[in-house]
């Protein structure tokens, strides 16, 4: 016995069985650590703009915090969950193709569905009906859409989202039919925390296949790894050698050309040249107000909608939903205009971005 060798076969498979047993966790991951830092950042930009959108949908202040991104299995997911969760599924289009699967806790859609429908928030029942599902799906299709916005101005492609499908899963269930978004067994899993006001802290998880993460990732590490070329690519001087003598040359008095006064945008720093090719959306505010859901839907033709805002009072004009500077509204030709009549200071703007 002592004489007889082992297969490979047979050498394989122990080989095989030690490695499972000696280390029982996954080691090998599909995303490099670049990788999920870009997921992390295109899921802070495009929560950011959505956190936005929610905000001024509700009349409250809403946070989402910087996302924590992981890969698990399937299996690892659902142990995560217990009882019953709100899953709205959103499948991108155009420059990004994929499905996302969001979970969200009831209490978090109970109180966004609560204010929608002209409540406070406050002392919120968590059973959630048709109508409350709906609202909430109102509110997730607002909150996508501006993340789309936001994904289409760092990809510089059309990012579109189809009207998220929202539904009710028990994760107490043997067989949860979730999520809708893995290939094999893998799912990669970004965690967020919503803040609504001082209403409620809960979480919210976005999930999607690895296949979909790479490729959502690549739209952010594709574009340094470009500005990494450049940066290796340009050309360095190089030190004068101690040994080499300088030249002679003749020395002259120094004359100094006389320059125009620079323009604001010669006198921009290198660095923020790159930014001023972005587009940036100009709005013109005549008025708010606050309507219940109920009141919208009473609105017909020929309602009149009273603005908070008296009649000859200046117009706010705002850069990405920002006031920068007021106007009067006038008619040009069949079209009308603003005519800006105050630019507001630093500290206005600087109060405004808080």
């Amino acid at each position: 016995m002592e004489n007889e060798k082992l297969s490979q076969d047979e050498i394989n498979a122990l080989l095989k069985s030690a490695d499972s047993v000696s280390d029982p966790e996954r080691k090998e991951y599909v995303l490099t650590n670049l990788e999920s830092d870009a997921i992390g950042e295109l899921g802070n930009i495009s929560m950011g703009a959505a956190a936005t959108a929610i905000s001024t949908l509700l009349g409250k202040k809403v946070e989402i915090t910087t996302p924590l991104v992981k890969e698990k299995t399937i299996s690892e997911v659902r142990k995560e969950f217990k009882g019953e969760k709100i899953v709205v599924q959103v499948d991108y289009t155009k420059t990004i193709n994929g499905t996302n699967a969001f979970v969200i806790e009831p209490h978090v859609g109970a109180v966004i569905a609560d204010i929608m429908m002209g409540g406070t928030g406050e002392n919120v029942d968590n059973e959630l009906d048709d109508i409350k599902l709906s609202a909430i799906g109102e509110a997730m299709n607002q909150m996508m859409g501006s993340a789309a916005t936001a994904l289409s101005e760092v990809t510089k492609g059309s990012v579109d989202v189809t009207p998220p499908k929202i539904e009710r899963v028990n994760f107490d269930e043997e067989k949860v039919p979730f999520p809708p978004v893995y290939d094999d067994d893998e799912v990669v899993e970004v965690r967020f925390k919503m803040k609504i006001g001082d209403l409620v802290n809960g979480d919210m998880m976005q999930l999607m296949s690895p296949s979909f993460a790479k490729k959502f990732a690549s739209f952010l590490t594709s574009s340094l790894k470009s500005e990494e070329k450049k940066e290796e690519t340009s050309p360095v001087q190089q030190p004068q050698k101690s040994d080499e003598r300088p030249s002679q040359q003749t020395a002259k008095r120094a004359e100094f050309q006389e320059f125009e006064e620079p323009t604001s945008t010669s006198a921009l720093p290198h660095k923020l040249d790159t930014l001023l090719d972005i587009p940036l959306e100009i709005s013109v505010e005549l008025g708010r107000t606050t309507m219940t859901l109920k009141q919208i839907l009473d609105l017909g033709v020929g309602s009149l909608i009273e603005l908070e805002k008296l009649t000859g009072e200046p117009v706010d004009i705002l850069v990405n939903g920002k006031p920068v500077a007021e106007g009067e509204v006038v008619v040009i030709g069949e079209n009308f205009g603003v005519r800006v009549t105050r630019i507001l200071s630093k500290k206005e703007r600087l109060y405004t971005l808080k």
